[in-house]
């Protein structure tokens, strides 16, 4: 939130003329970050039947000790899902809407690869199948950001994703462990 004010008075400050960042509606179409969502259910099924992504997800588990001290634990799990979420919203806007639309500036289509791997980095410490599938996932949503110039898809595909991570974690801790 606070990212998204910072970003929208710099705008207004500066006097740019066009959306910056990929924070533009032109050029989006939902249908292919449907497509990629669709294509990651049967992946994170079958993800959330794996050790150490149930060692990982749900993330919201880490709030679980205030359960006997709140009658109502839904209300902070709400909470921390939309402030997990909220997340996405700046790594969206670094990796695709800097690293990718303003390098392409400079590089073209040569600044996907790079932001990637960077992007890889991110997912070290998590387990295996995520960290690798983050790469390829960087370089899908690269090309459409290169190729739209707009960061809204990815965003709702990475907020996808996510969720539906926590929910895999979730059912999966409920019937593997």
């Amino acid at each position: 939130f606070i990212i998204g004010i910072i970003l929208i008075a710099i705008w207004k400050i500066i006097g740019f003329k066009k959306p910056i960042a990929g924070l533009s509606f032109r050029n989006f179409n939902i249908k292919p970050y449907l497509i990629i969502l669709a294509c990651m259910i049967p992946l994170v099924a079958f993800a959330a039947t794996q050790s150490d992504f149930l060692r990982m997800y749900p993330k919201y588990k880490s709030i679980t000790f205030i359960a006997p001290f709140t009658a109502e634990l839904w209300k902070y799990r709400l909470l921390y899902e939309l402030s997990y979420g909220s997340d996405f919203v700046t790594i969206e806007l670094f990796f695709r809407g800097f690293l990718v639309l303003a390098f392409c500036k400079l590089f073209g289509k040569d600044a996907i690869l790079p932001m990637a791997a960077f992007y890889c980095t991110i997912h070290f410490g998590k387990p295996l199948l995520e960290c690798i599938s983050s790469y390829f996932g960087g370089i899908i949503l690269g090309v459409i950001v290169y190729r739209t110039q707009t960061i809204w898809g990815g965003l709702i595909a990475h907020l996808g994703i996510a969720w539906m991570m926590e929910a895999g974690g979730y059912f999966g801790n409920q019937l593997f462990k």
